[in-house]
């Protein structure tokens, strides 16, 4: 076979999603996940409804597809486009089961007076519409890292139970680092949102293209300001207690088009998809791959309710 149709293999399969010679596969995922699929030569990819554009880490171009976390498992239909071509698959969603915490708190923590709802509605949907602008592809200089090193004392999508009435599944992880803990940008990006909320505290949001956004809660101070482009590692805040906590930690969020997703489970699975096929794509094209690999972090104590 002639190299360059070896070539054109190789790039077909990573487009595919998959490793070099591996037949067409019924792609997998589970609410509150996000899909991460090779965009090699792609445009766009249309998913539930909406259209994402890739995000450009090094040699790859790859697409981050949210699982909303209350999406009822079964099949949906994907669609990748590239200017005539369009390619139909089907995305499986599984059931998954998240933990459940049950805690008891002082009623003030968890019924609110008339005029305290209201400035939290307020405040959510104020959160909910910043992070839910879109935006058009985005280059990073690598995957996402977590923002602090600590263990995780409240994972993603715990499903909490305060005095005996269900509340929503938690939205992010928590960080168990002492008050003052430097927080570093996970990604470079753009600071869209800074302020002082009931719930979350002293928060920041930084929005990395893509209508791809990342979210730090309970505050302590902020270092940054609204409008300020900081780069991945570069401290924006110090963790704290602010909003309602049990203690000093670090909450943080990520959000793809609107839809909260596990960060860990993103930040782990980019990592490993930028280390297992940066190399295969660089060689189809012809040229070496950079190197050298971002750390991760992982953990359970002071939380976010």
């Amino acid at each position: 076979m002639p190299p360059e149709w070896k070539k054109l293999l190789l790039l077909l399969s990573l487009l595919l999603g998959l490793s070099p010679g591996a037949r067409a596969q019924t792609l997998r995922a589970h609410p509150g996940e996000a899909l991460i699929l090779s965009a090699e030569n792609f445009q766009r990819a249309r998913f539930l409804g909406r259209t994402y554009f890739p995000v450009e880490i090094g040699d790859l171009r790859l697409f981050l597809l949210p699982i909303p976390l209350k999406l009822t498992p079964g099949g949906y239909p994907l669609t990748l486009v590239r200017g005539p071509v369009v390619l139909r698959r089907e995305v499986s969603v599984l059931p998954k089961a998240y933990p459940e915490e049950r805690l008891k708190l002082p009623e003030r923590m968890v019924i609110f007076p008339p005029k305290v709802l209201a400035r939290i509605k307020k405040e959510v949907a104020l959160i909910l519409r910043t992070v839910s602008r879109t935006e058009g592809a985005c280059r990073w200089p690598g995957p996402m890292v977590p923002p602090v090193k600590g263990r995780v004392s409240s994972p993603f999508g715990l499903r909490r139970i305060l005095n005996g009435r269900p509340r929503s599944p938690h939205s992010g992880v928590d960080f168990a680092v002492p008050a003052g803990t430097p927080v570093r940008a996970a990604q470079s990006g753009r600071v869209v949102l800074t302020g002082d909320f009931y719930l979350p505290g002293k928060v920041i949001i930084l929005s990395h293209g893509c209508g791809i956004y990342t979210y730090y809660a309970h505050l302590s101070r902020i270092k940054v300001k609204k409008g300020q482009e900081v780069s991945q590692g570069e401290v924006i805040a110090l963790s704290g207690a602010t909003g309602r906590a049990t203690g000093a930690h670090l909450h943080f969020g990520l959000y793809v088009a609107g839809e909260r997703v596990d960060p860990l489970f993103v930040i782990r699975s980019l990592e490993d998809y930028y280390e297992r096929f940066r190399g295969e794509i660089a060689t189809a094209r012809g040229h070496r791959p950079p190197t050298g690999r971002p750390g991760g972090a992982s953990g359970r104590g002071p939380g976010t309710l």
